[in-house]
């Protein structure tokens, strides 16, 4: 239905953004691989899959529609959900997926938030000849540091219960997510430019 979007992003929350096109903002669901690549204000062409549910209606969008196919394909296995899929595109990253899944490989599966062995094998016995015939790169994606961005995560968790906006937050760590600090160097930074 709605391919793809390009606009201006104007908000990033911890797990969606809002993209801006011809004065209307897409509230667009998303994995912390995006979230990372994506800065506020900036122009970006956004690959996306709107789906339907009996009580909901949501758009998901990718920085990259190998991230978009990745989802859908992840999409087709019983019992995995929209939310599932991004969670483990969010622990993973694309590449990552099509390995475990052509290695058989259901340790690493399982590192995804909510998927359990048996969930993990059903990953692998059901997309296992269609990701077979991917491509796998080893360097052509943009790279994102996943312990980073649990990093990440935490510190904005703890911001929050500090009381700062979310809003403020998302900014902050935008300008922060660069410098590699640990979490506890993290939030002193991010308290600072806070104030």
């Amino acid at each position: 239905m709605i391919s793809y979007i390009i606009g201006d992003i104007r908000a990033i929350d911890e797990d969606a953004f809002v993209i801006e096109n011809n004065n209307i903002g897409y509230l667009v669901k998303s994995s912390l691989s995006t979230l990372a690549l994506i800065e506020l204000n900036n122009e970006y062409k956004i690959y996306t899959s709107l789906q339907v549910r009996e009580d909901d209606m949501s758009l998901y969008g990718f920085y990259s529609r190998d991230e978009l196919e990745m989802f859908l394909l992840l999409t087709t296995v019983s019992s995995i959900g929209p939310k599932n899929a991004l969670g483990i595109l969010s622990s993973l990253g694309v590449e990552d997926v099509k390995i475990a899944i052509v290695n058989n490989d259901i340790d690493m599966l399982t590192k995804a938030k909510g998927i359990g062995k048996k969930t993990a094998s059903r990953i692998i016995l059901e997309l296992m000849d269609k990701v077979k015939e991917m491509p796998i790169a080893t360097s052509s994606r943009p790279q994102v540091d996943f312990a980073q961005s649990e990093d990440f995560e935490v510190a904005k968790e703890a911001l929050v219960n500090l009381g700062y906006a979310q809003n403020d937050i998302n900014n902050v760590m935008l300008e922060l997510k660069d410098m590699n600090l640990p979490i506890e160097d993290l939030v002193r930074e991010a308290i600072k430019r806070l104030i």
